[in-house]
């Protein structure tokens, strides 16, 4: 028997009607009532060249996501008896995925160099994938915990704020990536995944840094694991479309970062551009083609109410209205944050205060997970 740690303020969280009918397919999956999409996905028989045309190979992908979003109509019980096949859709994500690490497209900064020849982009990473530390996390979200958090290296980001920053920036230009954490292939990170869920984890959290540059390595693990467990995506989510579309079927949940209500910040305190734009779109694509069962993280920053928190909590009303916010306030300036005076302080509990107030005239659930 598997001991499982719960907080009191999730047993809470699941005592809340709009929580379960909001995560009805994740609390399935804990009870084991309902299966995780990544193994309906191996049931799946695909038919394909892996020499194909990168085009090709991305109308197959397409034609065989309308299929699997067939079958997720399925009984449970007929879900569970389907035979995995050779090769699936699990096959068909992995080869896509490695053919774009030769015009590396996995995040919006489209650094476009050969990641498979050993180049590096912004996240510098070849094609090998790190893996800095793996434990069940108990400070998640109330309904995630024991949470079984894999903490990547590399980051798309370079947040001036960063509470990370030891995994995705300090390293940079100064060690070796192989110095501070451990390189793992498929087979290495299912056992890392395999030991978490062994252990009482609810869900399989991939975290960072991001976990964006290291899709390829994911989806080539979900091949390996077996247990009938939530596959958790938590990121920063400046994901491309193309990215997207490859874990799109295999997420059961989604835990995206969404700090920014325009995109001057964002070029200034995270070096990236068109953040707004971007974010908007995945965060429409995953609450309307994917499980839509999401907990948006907004980190509320000080002088920020305006400019970020309001427009956000402001289309999360209007167009993704199945999220769950959590409004967090553990913001604390950190790394470079020191050099930006309007940033070089904790939010205060007035800023707090307003903007869950905001929330709750929108009618946004927060509460149970913040």
């Amino acid at each position: 028997m598997v001991f499982r740690f719960i907080r009191p303020d999730s047993e809470i969280a699941w005592r809340n009607g709009e929580i379960l009918k909001r995560f009805s397919k994740y609390k399935a999956i804990i009870d084991n009532t309902g299966i995780a999409r990544y193994l309906i996905a191996k049931s799946i028989p695909v038919k394909f060249s892996p020499e194909s045309s990168l085009e090709d190979l991305e109308n197959v992908l397409r034609k065989k996501t309308e299929e699997f979003n067939e079958f997720l109509k399925e009984p449970v019980k007929e879900l569970k008896s389907r035979e995995v096949q050779e090769p699936c859709l699990l096959d068909l994500a992995k080869t896509i995925a490695i053919k774009y690490l030769d015009n590396c497209n996995f995040c919006e900064r489209r650094c476009g160099i050969n990641r498979n020849k050993e180049e590096k982009g912004f996240c510098l990473l070849t094609n090998k994938t790190y893996v800095s530390s793996a434990f069940l996390h108990m400070g998640e979200e109330s309904v995630l915990v024991p949470s079984g958090t894999i903490f990547f290296q590399g980051c798309n980001f370079a947040c001036v704020f960063c509470q990370n920053y030891d995994i995705s920036q300090a390293w940079k230009g100064k060690r070796d990536i192989s110095e501070i954490s451990q390189e793992v292939n498929e087979k290495t990170l299912t056992r890392i995944a395999d030991g978490l869920a062994k252990k009482g984890a609810l869900n399989i959290n991939y975290v960072g840094g991001d976990p964006i540059p290291n899709i390829h390595t994911i989806i080539g693990s979900l091949k390996y694991q077996s247990h009938n467990i939530c596959q958790l995506w938590n990121s920063n989510f400046y994901c491309t479309r193309e990215s997207l579309s490859l874990i799109i079927n295999f997420m059961d949940f989604w835990l995206p970062d969404f700090k920014y209500g325009n995109n001057e910040c964002a070029e200034k305190y995270s070096g990236v551009k068109n953040y707004y734009d971007v974010l908007t779109r995945n965060l429409k694509i995953i609450h309307d083609e994917g499980s839509g069962e999401i907990i948006i993280r907004h980190l509320v920053m000080p002088n920020h109410v305006e400019c970020c928190s309001i427009p956000i909590l402001e289309y999360i009303a209007a167009e993704i209205p199945k999220c769950v916010v959590n409004i967090m306030g553990q913001y604390r300036p950190e790394y470079h944050a020191y050099k930006y005076s309007e940033i070089n302080r904790r939010p205060s509990s007035e800023e707090m205060l307003r903007v869950k107030a905001y929330a709750k005239d929108l009618g946004i659930l927060y509460e149970p997970v913040s």
